[in-house]
Parts: structure tokens; C-alpha cells; sequence
């Protein structure tokens, strides 16, 4: 290519970006794109003379300094040429033989992008602005006063968001879809070929107009990758990349990855370090202390940059975001588990609840999702067991320590009296174990274990009682048979009640301090009948032995 290629491609990394227009050295000058030398001489003369009267002249954010590399760039053909193609063509001055449809179609899509760019990069009310910025008034003079009725249309000052959203939404479609067809026409290369040969310059040849046919894309797509890293909206920003595809296939992914890659590399070293921190602090203790401190710098530093590269995740980006947010998730599940105790002594921490939830959001992988769930599943039950389950048990419990107390002190009836005042809140929790609590493990069966206990306890008052109750033994067997869960405790208390009634029927009185009653001696007939059915426990035992002798009987009659 010619001696001009290098210094457009300069100019072209200079521009891209958001500044893309912002930096144009024809908005910063106030210039004409088609202004001739001799034009610019007068320009830059009437700019420093207005300077000296203190009249601000040009672009409203232009420095000195600003104002003196703009002209430079004027000055070198190869780099206004650059400039050109991105400011406005409509000119009074323009002398090309191009179709007017042409210059207006070019000066809509600059337009467009120009304020679509500016409302991001200064907020919306930027975008509501002409591209060249707003008029000036001159400096340390006067500012004109308030517009009075009638001089044109005023915007409500609370105008809703939703509206600004749709216009910025509005200039972005606007933008990417007038470039795409300003640039399917073969009359823009022809318009700068022609601008080449209007500037006369040998330092220029139409290679820059090549260089340009091959770099606009890329420079277009630059201004709005450019904002990716800093946007307060990584998810509307990745709307508006998209509509750039058109450009090409890999350029929008090439552009994001080269502005986020900073972010994801410092990401990753954040989580180095976290998990090290997490790991290294449960062998010498303090791992709660740890887990705060580590998921405060998860929380600030890594979910946002997570989060933010996941918006643009479906662009054509070849980082790891995935492996990346799985790998925040799981440390930020660590800092769950670490916060909460894994024993039933204290609730579960309201933080680890934050922690799991915020990890669920970054969208990690199945294995590590499932985790997590089952973690928070875990944290929810305990929450509930602590919030609800425990004060509806600690009071049954305790009842059934003080009523064990006093059975051993032979205090029968103030144990049974302990056991009734406690039934109300026995019958709560067992309604509860089948409605609120069924779904927390273990609870259901603890409430059956609770129920036996109480049934046990109340049988043994019962039969400390004995026959001096007057008939408070029966009633308090018929409690105890009623709240029985286990085939055991059944049996032995139906069995007790059964020896009750005989004994009250029989009119003999009874009494004992043990808490089951034996059950009745059984006559020899009896065990041979158990033996030959098979319904002894002693039963298998027996026929093993008589099949050995028999076997042993054989072999002695077929050797003897």
C-alpha cells in the first residue's frame, strides 16, 4: 500500500472508540468537511482572535490544546480524510457530483450515532442535543435568560424513564441500520475518492479511501464495545452490540473481548486469592471471620464483573465467562456454609441466605446449581426448625425431663399432672408434624419418639399409682395407649391396662414402683406347643438341633 496507509490507520485507532465523534477534528474546529486550506487559515485565525476577546468559538469542551491538535489534523490529508468520513458531508460548500439522497442519508446516520454515543457516555439528556453540541454563549458575558412561553416545545421535568429508554433504544436501531446501508453503497467511496482528488494533495492517494473501506466497520463497532466496560446497563448495552453484527462475523466478539479481557484476568485473580483465603482459614479456626471478609470483596469486586461479562456472554466472546461464574458461585456457597453452624445449637445466618441466592443468580453449572439448592434447602429447613419447630418442642421436652424427674423421686402424681399440662402442646405438635413440619426431615419421626415417650411415661405413673388412684390408672393407661406410635410400647401397654381391669374386677389392690409390668409365667405345655408351631423364639433352635441329631443317626447306621 502507499506512504499514506500507516498515518489513516493511525488516525483511525485515535478515533475509535466513544469519543468517536466527540474527538472529530471538524466538530471540534466548527469547520466545513469540505472547507479548502486557505478556509481553514481564516478559521483558525478567527478562533484565536475570538479567544483573546474571550468569545468562545468552536466546540464548547475544546481547550486550546484541544483546538491545536484538531488543526494539526486538518493539516495532514492522510489524517482529515478519516475525520471526513465520520462528520457531516451536507455542506454549503460541497463540490462533488454526488446525489444530494447521499450526503443526507450519511448525515442522518453520523447524527444518529453521534447522539446515541453522547447520551451514554453523558447521559440521556445528551442525546436529546444536535451532534456539533449545543450553542454558546460568549465567555464571561452574560447568560441569556430563561426562554420565555411559546419559543418552542419544553420538556416536562419529570418525564418518565421509560420514555427516555425508548428514544435512546430509538437512536441505537437508528444508528446501526442507517451505517449498514450508508455502507452498502458504493457512492460513499466514490464521494471520498473524489474528496482525494479535491484536497490535491501528493501526501494522499486513494489507498487511504482502501484503508477506510476495510477499517470503517471496526472502528464503528469500537464506539459501542467501547462502553462495555463502564455501562450502569451491561444488559441494554449488549442489546444495542447487537445490532452491530452486521459488521462482521468475530468482529463484535474480537472488540468486546479486547475491552473486557482487563476485567475477566482481574476477576480471576480476585478468586485466586478468595479461595486461598477461604481455604486457609478453617485448619487454624476463625473460618466465619473469614467467610465475612471474603464474601464482602466477592460481593464488591467479582459478582459485579461476573455479571456484567455475562450480559455479553452470547456475542461472540471466547473467555470463560461460564467456568468463571461457576467458580464465583461455589466460593460464594462456601461463604454460605462457613456462616451458618452445622449444628442445631444456633439459627442459620440470614447472610448465607444473601450469599446462596446471589450465586444462584450468576447461573453456574448443573452440578454446582444443585449444590447450592440443596445447601439453601438445608439453611431453610434449619430456619424453620429454629423459627417455629423448637418452641413448639422445647416445651413437651422439658415436660418429659421434669416428669422423669419425678417419677424417680416416687412422685407419681405430680408427674402425671406434669404429662397432662403438656398434652395440649404434644397434640399441637403432632398436628403440626403433619402439616407445616411434614416437609423438614427427621421432625415427624422426633414427634413420634416424643409421643412414645409421653405414652411410656404416663404408663409407668399409672402403674406407680396403683389401685389407691381410684380409677386415675385406667384414665391415664387409656392417655398413654392413645399416644403410643411404636408396636412395642402398644403391646405393653395394652397388656398393663388388661391387668388392671382383671385386678379391679378380681378386687385385688396392686401397686408397684417399675415401669413394666412382667408378663405372666408360662406353663411347659405351653412352650412345647410354641416349639412344634414354631412361634418360640427357642423354636429354630430346637429343630436344628433334632435335624443335626437326625442326620448324625444316619450316617452312624450307614457306616456302623
Amino acid at each position: 500500500m502507499g506512504g499514506d496507509a500507516p498515518l489513516v490507520r493511525e488516525r483511525l485507532r485515535e478515533l475509535s472508540g466513544p469519543d468517536l465523534y466527540r474527538r472529530n477534528a471538524f466538530r471540534v474546529t466548527g469547520a466545513s468537511t469540505c472547507a479548502a486550506r486557505r478556509a481553514l487559515v481564516r478559521r483558525r485565525q478567527q478562533i484565536a482572535t475570538a479567544a483573546k476577546a474571550g468569545v468562545a468559538v468552536g466546540s464548547a469542551d475544546a481547550g486550546p490544546e484541544d483546538l491545536r491538535a484538531a488543526f494539526d489534523v486538518l493539516d495532514h490529508p492522510q489524517r482529515r480524510i478519516v475525520d471526513e468520513l465520520f462528520w457531516l458531508w451536507d455542506a454549503p460548500d460541497a463540490t462533488c457530483p454526488c446525489e444530494p439522497e447521499l450526503h443526507r442519508q450519511h448525515d442522518a446516520a453520523v447524527r444518529a450515532h453521534a447522539r446515541a454515543l453522547e447520551g451514554e457516555v453523558r447521559g440521556p439528556d445528551a442525546a436529546r442535543r444536535p451532534a456539533g453540541g449545543p450553542k454558546q454563549h460568549p465567555a464571561g458575558g452574560k447568560k441569556r435568560g430563561p426562554k420565555r412561553p411559546g419559543r418552542g416545545p419544553r420538556r416536562a421535568a419529570g418525564e418518565p424513564q421509560r420514555a427516555a429508554a425508548e428514544r435512546r433504544d430509538q437512536l441505537w436501531h437508528s444508528a446501526a441500520q442507517l451505517w449498514r446501508k450508508l455502507l452498502g453503497q458504493r457512492a460513499v467511496w466514490a464521494h471520498l475518492r473524489h474528496r482525494v482528488a479535491a484536497l490535491d494533495d501528493k501526501r494522499l492517494t486513494e489507498t487511504a479511501v482502501t484503508v477506510l473501506e476495510a477499517e470503517v466497520r471496526r472502528v464503528l463497532v469500537s464506539a459501542v464495545t467501547g462502553l462495555a466496560a463502564r455501562t450502569e446497563d451491561p444488559a441494554r448495552l449488549a442489546r444495542y452490540c447487537a445490532q452491530w453484527r452486521w459488521t462482521g462475523p468475530g468482529l463484535l466478539g474480537e472488540a468486546l473481548e479486547e475491552q473486557l479481557t482487563p476485567l475477566y484476568e482481574a476477576a480471576a485473580d480476585e478468586l485466586r486469592e478468595a479461595g486461598d483465603r477461604l481455604a486457609g482459614a478453617f485448619p487454624d479456626g476463625g473460618g466465619k471471620t473469614a467467610a465475612t471478609a471474603v464474601a464482602g470483596d466477592l460481593r464488591a469486586r467479582v459478582v459485579p464483573v461476573v455479571e456484567r461479562l455475562g450480559a455479553f456472554t452470547g456475542l461472540g466472546m471466547s473467555l470463560s465467562v461460564g467456568q468463571l461464574a461457576d467458580t464465583t458461585a461455589l466460593l460464594l456457597n462456601n461463604c454460605a456454609v462457613a456462616l451458618s453452624p452445622a449444628s442445631d445449637t444456633a439459627p442459620p445466618d440470614r447472610e448465607s441466605f444473601g450469599l446462596l441466592d446471589l450465586a444462584l443468580r450468576l447461573k453456574p453449572y448443573e452440578e454446582t446449581r444443585r449444590t447450592i439448592e440443596q445447601n439453601r434447602a438445608r439453611l431453610a429447613e434449619a430456619g424453620v426448625w429454629f423459627s417455629t419447630a423448637k418452641p413448639a418442642f422445647d416445651p413437651v421436652v422439658a415436660a418429659l425431663e421434669t416428669a422423669a424427674r419425678q417419677l424417680g423421686r416416687k412422685d407419681a402424681r405430680g408427674a402425671a399432672g406434669t404429662l397432662e399440662a403438656a398434652l395440649p402442646s404434644l397434640h399441637e405438635l403432632r398436628r403440626l408434624s403433619r402439616g407445616a413440619f411434614a416437609a423438614l426431615p427427621d421432625v415427624p419421626q422426633a414427634v413420634d419418639r416424643l409421643c412414645d415417650s409421653t405414652a411410656i411415661l404416663l404408663n409407668n405413673c399409672a402403674l406407680a399409682l396403683g389401685s389407691r388412684a381410684g380409677g386415675e390408672d385406667l384414665r391415664l393407661l387409656e392417655l398413654a395407649e392413645g399416644l403410643c406410635t411404636t408396636e412395642e410400647s402398644r403391646v405393653r401397654i395394652a397388656a398393663n391396662r388388661a391387668l388392671v381391669d382383671q385386678a379391679r374386677r378380681s378386687g385385688y389392690g396392686y401397686g408397684t414402683p417399675y415401669p413394666v409390668r412382667r408378663p405372666p409365667r408360662k406353663s411347659v405345655r405351653t412352650h412345647l406347643e410354641e416349639i412344634y408351631y414354631g412361634e418360640s423364639p427357642v423354636a429354630a433352635k430346637v429343630w436344628a438341633w433334632l435335624v443335626a441329631l437326625l442326620i448324625l443317626g444316619a450316617v452312624l447306621v450307614l457306616f456302623g
